[in-house]
């Protein structure tokens, strides 16, 4: 049976936004002739100081016309991103936010600079959908996960799904910013993570003839509480 994960802090919050923004931008856009789409969109043939914010703020654009892909999109967030952060807290959730949407914006800056397509301009909060997904599928590692809460497969299935999504979504809208955007982001995602996994590296000492240990305050019985300053709680949890 389908098992919805809980609405995260975090992810609540992006979503509510994201959908305030559609909305906020529908009464500017429509009503009052106000060209938000054309100053929040990312334009990437053409950069100027304006792109420094446009890079970021491309996700709370999005297309008028694709108000059930927006939807769909926001689900997606809500299904990958909440057990995201449930595993690895508010901050690397944040960060994976942020590293998929400037993967998404670089890599179509990097494809205007090749190809220039006059008029294109980068929209969509996609890209943070696709860097969930491509981190889950690292966190997943060999195991398999119930897509959907229905269809079983493996991490590098679901990888080759988002592929194919991307690919269908490209020969549907033949958008080339958002197929590259939707890739740059997958590999942001997946790179984030494997940076998360870096087990941390020893600290040589700081001068000659220090040793490692370290005097604790409070003995080292196992009822130190908030005096121990290293107890298990204290320690960096990292992704293996």
């Amino acid at each position: 049976m389908f098992s919805a994960p809980p609405l995260t802090p975090v992810v609540k919050k992006l979503i509510i936004t994201l959908f305030s923004a559609f909305v906020l931008e529908l009464l500017l856009q429509n009503f009052a002739q106000v060209p938000v789409i054309e100053l929040l969109s990312l334009d990437p043939a053409n950069l100027g100081p304006g792109s420094l914010v446009q890079i970021f703020s491309y996700v709370l654009i999005e297309d008028p016309r694709a108000v059930l892909s927006m939807l769909i999109g926001l689900l997606f967030m809500w299904l990958i991103m909440s057990p995201f952060e449930s595993a690895f807290g508010r901050r690397h959730t944040l960060e994976l936010i942020a590293v998929g949407t400037l993967g998404g914006g670089l890599a179509a800056i990097a494809i205007a600079q090749i190809l220039p397509i006059p008029g294109w301009r980068l929209l969509g909060s996609h890209t943070i959908a696709y860097a969930g997904m491509a981190a889950m599928t690292q966190v997943m590692g060999g195991r398999s996960m119930l897509f959907f809460g229905v269809v079983p497969m493996t991490s590098r299935q679901l990888l080759l799904v988002l592929v194919g999504l991307s690919l269908v979504q490209y020969l549907a809208s033949k958008d080339h910013l958002m197929l590259v955007s939707s890739l740059g982001a997958m590999l942001a995602g997946g790179g984030y993570v494997k940076y998360m996994a870096r087990a941390p590296r020893p600290q040589p000492p700081k001068r000659p003839g220090a040793t490692r240990f370290r005097v604790v305050r409070g003995g080292g019985g196992s009822s130190g509480g908030r005096g121990s300053g290293g107890g298990d709680s204290d320690r960096p949890k990292w992704l293996n």
